[in-house]
């Protein structure tokens, strides 16, 4: 084991795991999809293009440092090209220590429709653990306008929805907890999808989501978004 691996072995371990989790709920296809996690100031681990998430392992996880400069390549691999997106988001929020980027069936299916439906305040959990699904708007994939695109809204939220493309979702809590926190977002996709098909979507009211802040407070989680950003919760959600 190289001694960049030793150092970092627990939160290899963890990526891996979740990458391999990923792959296994069908959250991605082929090579799809990335993830990272930021285990100090200076370094993330992420993972490599051009290998399926079902069969990663410990040695393919790359290391970086915050300046897109490889410090440690196992089996010979090349971080992600979307390492620039996961950097970008990774430089402006701090807090966050993981990401996960994937392809979800019916969260992407939501990413093709105009109307931003998945924004609203729906269900509550996602609301306290999350905040808004905010919306990316479409850039070619792997390209700086993509990472770019993520900047007016990055510090608003943990969730996003990219267009036409997929989602992206963080934590401050590293990758595990962001792959769990992405079950969720697409377990609402798919009630989503149910009552649209049986009448008319109703979303929380404002003073009701207000109220989701004290369960914030008892729980001991920050407010959704980059600290600071959020103090009245409802005011996170587009109208």
């Amino acid at each position: 084991m190289h001694d960049q691996q030793k150092k970092y072995e627990s939160a290899i371990s963890e990526l891996v795991a979740a990458a391999v989790r990923l792959g296994e709920l069908g959250y991605v296809s082929s090579h799809g999809g990335n993830l990272s996690s930021r285990v100090d100031a200076e370094t993330v681990l992420i993972t490599p293009t051009k290998v399926a998430k079902r069969a990663l392992t410990f040695d393919d996880i790359v290391i970086i440092g915050m300046d897109g400069t490889t410090r440690y390549a196992g089996n010979s691999r090349k971080p992600t090209g979307e390492t620039p997106i996961h950097l970008n988001i990774l430089r402006q929020r701090p807090d966050i220590k993981g990401l996960v980027h994937a392809h979800p069936p019916v969260l992407t299916g939501f990413s093709l429709i105009a109307e931003p439906l998945l924004s609203a305040p729906l269900l509550p959990e996602p609301i306290i653990e999350l905040g808004p699904l905010l919306y990316v708007p479409y850039a070619e994939p792997l390209s700086a306008e993509l990472a770019a695109a993520f900047d007016s809204v990055i510090r608003r939220s943990n969730a996003f929805i990219m267009r036409n493309h997929g989602v992206m979702i963080c934590s401050p809590d590293g990758p595990w907890r962001a792959l769990e926190l992405l079950e969720m977002v697409e377990a609402m996709a798919q009630s989503l999808f149910v009552a649209k098909s049986l009448g008319t979507v109703t979303r929380i009211p404002d003073h009701e989501v207000d109220k989701l802040s004290r369960t914030i407070q008892t729980r001991g989680l920050p407010m959704p978004g980059a600290p600071g950003v959020i103090s009245k919760l409802s005011d996170a959600y587009p109208h």
